[in-house]
């Protein structure tokens, strides 16, 4: 994932807040279990959910979902969504009761990382 997003160790580490060694002994398969910290930085720093850093961390077998949803007034692209926005039964933000998207409103596309939508207008 750090390759596909055209990041160093370095910088994924320092999004990640992480020491940069330990994303080379996580990548060599020398780290077996991520502590909370790290499970949360990465996360942020590669726009997935720690629940798909848990599941791929523990060796097991991941189910990628087909979009994430946002709150297109409460989401601040300087900030990763919400991550109660992404549970399946979600479809009003919790904080202002606005229905949650989960495709960009220029395009119509579906929004499969917060990532894309930080260089786009979402309203």
């Amino acid at each position: 994932m750090r390759k596909f997003l055209q990041l160093t160790q370095f910088e994924l580490a320092q999004v990640a807040g992480i020491h940069s060694r330990s994303i080379g002994k996580i990548e060599r398969g020398l780290t077996t279990k991520l502590n909370q910290k790290t499970l949360r930085g990465l996360a942020v720093a590669l726009g997935v959910p720690q629940e798909f850093l848990e599941t791929v961390s523990r060796g097991q077998e991941v189910q990628l979902a087909q979009n994430v949803k946002f709150c297109p007034q409460c989401w601040n692209p300087s900030y990763t969504a919400d991550p109660i926005w992404q549970n399946v039964q979600a479809r009003f933000c919790y904080l202002c009761g606005i229905q949650l998207r989960a495709s960009c409103a220029n395009c119509g596309e579906l929004v499969v990382s917060i990532r894309h939508l930080q260089n786009s207008i979402i309203l």
